[in-house]
């Protein structure tokens, strides 16, 4: 029986190192007395420290997991280990029907996405005082030029006096004007002021980069002060950079619908103060879009949908209003899933992506990640010299050279270059204009497909 994910996809929906250890623990058939399969799922049981064995299942469509185990890590470490016996010992799972615990459970996820479905097309419900909403909009746009003038005041007075004495400053010289902006209920800009107190440390272009910087905040001060004149997706761009969370029910009523086969490009997560940010790039086979969908999680690495990088799900996909979309949200669960052979289209080269990204920025000036998938590119390492790090490139046909992000380079750089022979190959990332390239997967015509996103911490 053919299993949608590899060992490699199945260490990326684990919460944690420790979990991922813990499951390759668990591999060996002689722990589980009982183990099955289809085409829709795999089950066992998986003898613990008690007399009765935990039953665990996974239903390949999401995936989804359930097993009877006490912990609260998601997925548990028993249904880690049964993904990777299903991906590497298939011959150890039996092809037949489930029993009548998995059945059960497999028809109400069923049941489920049939309800939400239901949901969904029935369309959002009317507010109940469009009143006392209205009421509500004008009291936080109030309040966040309050602290926008609070900002442009600070700003004005670093101008006036010089950044010089940034590199001395304290943490508190930014801590507290970004916990201002917070309370001012723009929570988006907190981690663009955090931002500006690390530009001292960037070297010694830091001076023009936090200008740089500060100029961007200012343009969308200025959108906030005209936004009632904004075009109602431009109000829904700067209304997520702000932090202002746009409503379901203003995605429902506002946003595109696309239904077509999604490939999972590649996926990256961020923790700050235990909140987990996944973002997740899909690519439509037969609308060509791109997508975004960008999740949160508390405490551990656990999201309500898992979603395989190097799969393909079939599900509909409901588009956040804006002047160049990119978000979504799963309006359905995916009803299938599959190995991802290649991206569906590429770009040909460097020049292209800086076109299209350059038209992307037009439409929404406060866009803050691009995605980019580029065929026919060799990775290259550029030695600076005894005392700098060396540099990682991408070298297109046109002999165009693309640097990837430090950070993340420095990780998969010389896994890259052992991946592609020093050969062409595909790679997908995020550009976000400031000159480099996040990677986040690559596809080679043998090695098939990678991807380049750090495992969660213990």
């Amino acid at each position: 029986m053919p299993v949608p994910f590899s060992a490699e996809q199945v260490t990326a929906l684990a919460p944690d190192t420790a979990s991922v250890k813990a499951g390759r623990g668990l591999t060996n058939p002689a722990k589980w007395p009982t183990l099955g399969c289809n085409n829709e799922a795999a089950w066992g049981e998986c003898q613990g420290s008690g007399s009765k064995p935990y039953q665990t299942q996974v239903d390949f469509t999401g995936p989804g997991f359930k097993c009877s185990c006490p912990s609260r890590k998601f997925p548990c470490k028993h249904g880690l280990g049964l993904l990777f016996m299903a991906a590497d010992r298939p011959g150890s799972l039996k092809e037949g029907e489930p029993p009548d615990w998995v059945s059960a459970w497999l028809q109400t996820r069923r049941d489920k996405a049939e309800k939400k479905a239901a949901a969904v097309e029935a369309g959002p419900k009317a507010p109940a005082d469009p009143e006392a909403a209205a009421k509500r909009v004008a009291k936080r746009l109030s309040r966040m030029r309050e602290g926008g003038e609070d900002l442009e005041r600070w700003m004005a007075d670093q101008i006036r006096h010089g950044i010089a004495t940034w590199p001395q400053q304290p943490r508190t010289h930014w801590q507290s004007l970004a916990a201002r902006m917070v309370d001012h209920q723009m929570p988006g800009l907190e981690k663009e002021i955090s931002l500006l107190g690390g530009m001292p440390y960037l070297g010694e272009r830091w001076p023009a980069m936090a200008l740089m910087q500060m100029g961007r905040l200012h343009t969308r001060l200025e959108a906030l002060r005209r936004f009632e004149s904004l075009d109602v997706p431009l109000q829904s761009d700067l209304r997520t950079v702000l932090g202002w969370a746009v409503d379901k029910e203003e995605v429902a009523t506002a946003g595109e619908r696309i239904t077509d086969d999604w490939a999972v490009l590649g996926q990256d997560f961020e923790e700050r103060e235990r909140l987990w940010e996944r973002r997740t790039w899909l690519q439509g086979r037969q609308s060509g879009r791109m997508a975004l969908i960008l999740d949160f999680s508390h405490g551990n690495r656990a999201f309500e949908i898992p979603l395989v990088p190097g799969t393909v799900i079939q599900t509909e996909l409901l588009y956040y209003p804006s002047a160049h979309p990119l978000r979504a949200v799963l309006s359905t669960p995916p009803s299938s899933t599959t190995p991802l052979d290649r991206p569906f289209t590429a770009i040909p080269d460097v020049a292209t992506l800086l076109r299209d990204y350059a038209t992307a920025l037009g439409s929404n000036p406060w866009l803050t990640q691009f995605p980019a998938v580029l065929t026919q590119v060799v990775p290259i390492h550029r030695d600076m010299g005894a005392d700098q790090p060396g540099q990682w490139l991408l070298r297109d046909t046109q002999g165009t050279l693309l640097p990837l992000q430090p950070f993340t380079a420095s990780r998969h750089g010389w896994e890259l270059l052992a991946i592609s022979g020093g050969h062409p190959l595909t790679v997908m990332g995020e550009w976000s204009g400031s000159g480099s390239l996040q990677l986040l997967a690559c596809w080679h015509e043998e090695e098939g497909y990678c991807a380049f996103h750090e495992t969660a911490p213990a």
